[in-house]
């Protein structure tokens, strides 16, 4: 079947090692896209700060699709479509399990009006992927903030796999847990994964799974890369990632996405 969506997660895959597109990259994408294919950027990112970057260059993307899929904004018409987020007791429920669980855990939030990091977070994880420093002014205290669509639960000791073992079993299994790579792990509501997100947006599309590709490194990319008809793992992704999708690419510092899609048109 013909190719009718291209999706791509940003960070170790459309973007170089420097967290932005580069302009090969960008250039195959914008070919693609003007040949008419769906161009989805989808990202562990929220859109504030995500959607600049991944449109960075000129990158011509028709959705951006954040928080792991907890959020898609049309950005075309600049309509946020959907944006998935916990019922207020769910979180309590989760804040008070994990921390009977283990007192040493760490907490931070996203909400509609941005990210709200406490003290103990802020104090293992200052710094942001990128290198710039968590912002400091959105420091809260005691207690997650109403209508959370993401959660981020750090430890000052345990890696982000280890993390994973340790949290899993007091979480609902309704809700989904994952890492993207950093040294804490993000909780989002259920339905909110790239997976599900990507399925709903074709679904609108009258786009079957067949004819996407997506591509990912990742813990949250799995259950993007299972769904797809072809699943692209990159060359620097994980062990698991690989394994689990249909082919392996070059890394994103040698252009592994452009190296696809070049090849598509």
């Amino acid at each position: 079947m013909p190719v009718r969506l291209v999706a791509t997660d940003l960070d170790g895959t459309f973007f170089g090692p420097g967290h932005l597109p580069e302009a090969r990259t960008i250039a195959a994408l914008n070919t693609v896209q003007a040949a008419g294919i769906v161009c989805v950027a989808i990202s562990g990112r929220g859109h504030r700060g995500g959607l600049s970057r991944a449109t960075s260059g000129g990158a011509e993307f028709d959705w951006f699709v954040g928080s792991n899929g907890g959020h898609r904004l049309n950005i075309r018409s600049g309509e946020m479509e959907e944006h998935l987020h916990f019922d207020d007791a769910d979180i309590v429920e989760f804040r008070r399990r994990l921390s009977d669980h283990d007192a040493d855990l760490a907490y931070g939030w996203t909400t509609a009006d941005g990210q709200h990091w406490e003290p103990p977070f802020l104090d293992i994880h200052p710094m942001k992927l990128d290198g710039q420093a968590r912002a400091h002014g959105n420091r809260i205290v005691h207690t997650a903030p109403p209508a959370v669509d993401k959660a981020f639960v750090a430890h000052p000791e345990l890696s982000n796999v280890e993390l994973l073992a340790h949290v899993e079993p007091h979480v609902d299994p309704l809700h989904h847990i994952t890492t993207s790579g950093v040294d804490f792990i993000e909780m989002t509501p259920n339905g909110a994964d790239k997976g599900a997100a990507l399925a709903r947006l074709c679904a609108r599309l009258d786009i079957v799974a067949e004819e996407v590709i997506a591509f990912g490194d990742n813990h949250n990319d799995l259950t993007m890369l299972e769904w797809a008809g072809r699943g692209i793992a990159m060359g620097n992704a994980l062990d698991r990632v690989r394994a689990t999708a249909d082919e392996v690419t070059s890394t994103n510092a040698e252009f592994g996405v452009a190296r696809v899609l070049e090849e598509l048109v």
